[in-house]
């Protein structure tokens, strides 16, 4: 579901169809308007705050992307520990056996390197935002892996077992999510788009 957020000097609107946007829009004197996946999200734009989450844990935001023209895949990552924020990207600009999984061979190795990088610094618990149900539902086994990136992952999964807990929470993409929409640039910048 989406939802529309509309202000002006006199409106503050959520409607959840963007034909009733469109009619509040034409009421509005300079209107400014947003979509959102999250309703709070939407609330906290109308009110001018910055929205949160709600995990105060370690915390991930990942996306990957695939450059059609040069064959390149990569990723864009953000791990949020303690109000502070490392910023990755990665482009693999050789073609490999993965090359062929496009973006979704950005989104395992985003995964693969956060939740790795995590342990690393110490992490035991580390939520991850993502936008790809695979990064998840193979990482849990929801879903039978059939490439070899995902059957690669899986396998990864299984070493990080019981050395770090992972959380998994899906965003919708590009809905004004700032850390999702922030990841999905880096992982364009990362493929050289």
């Amino acid at each position: 579901m989406k939802y529309y957020a509309i202000k002006d000097e006199t409106h503050k609107v959520i409607v959840e169809s963007w034909e009733e946007a469109q009619s509040v829009i034409k009421e509005c004197k300079s209107p400014k308007y947003k979509s959102f996946s999250i309703k709070d999200e939407a609330i906290a734009y109308l009110e001018g705050k910055e929205y949160s989450d709600g995990v105060d844990e370690p915390k991930a935001y990942i996306d990957g992307s695939f450059n059609s023209k040069t064959l390149v895949y990569g990723f864009g990552a953000v791990l949020i520990i303690d109000n502070k924020e490392y910023i990755f990207k990665k482009g693999y600009d050789k073609v490999d056996e993965y090359t062929e999984n496009r973006n979704v061979a950005g989104e395992i190795k985003a995964a693969g390197f956060i939740i790795n990088y995590a342990y690393k610094m110490g992490i035991k618990r580390l939520h991850i935002f993502y936008d790809y149900q695979g990064i998840e539902a193979w990482y849990t086994k929801a879903w039978r892996a059939n490439t070899k990136i995902a059957i690669e992952y899986q396998k990864f999964s299984d070493n990080m077992n019981g050395k770090i807990e992972v959380v998994f929470h899906k965003v919708k993409s590009h809905t004004n999510n700032k850390y999702n929409d922030k990841v999905d640039l880096l992982a364009k910048e990362a493929v050289g788009m």
